[in-house]
């Protein structure tokens, strides 16, 4: 999934959790503290929220940052579930060679 498909479904399910609650966007701009430009913008795609304003918006509407990103078919990973500890490599990461 290309960056801008995500962004638009992302977009399109916080339209979704405002409609769920009956908001207009002015509304839950006021509410998540963002202007009603900037929220417009984030709900039409054309702006890439930061994960603080998603949860800001999140919040606002009721919902899980989860329920808003969501968005590709799959089960999801208990990433908390896991007890894993850090590679041990004993060395830096190496970069790749410069392509010309």
């Amino acid at each position: 999934m290309s960056p801008e498909t995500f962004r638009r479904k992302v977009a399109a399910r916080i339209q979704k959790a405002r409609w769920r609650l009956g908001w207009t966007q002015a509304d839950a701009a006021f509410r998540t503290g963002l202007t009603f430009r900037y929220f417009a913008e984030v709900e039409r795609a054309k702006r890439n929220p930061t994960l603080d304003t998603l949860l800001a918006i999140a919040r606002a509407l009721k919902v899980k940052v989860s329920d808003l990103v969501d968005v590709e078919a799959g089960p999801p990973v208990d990433l908390d579930g896991l007890k894993l500890s850090p590679p041990k490599t004993g060395r830096k990461p190496t970069r790749s060679p410069r392509k010309r």
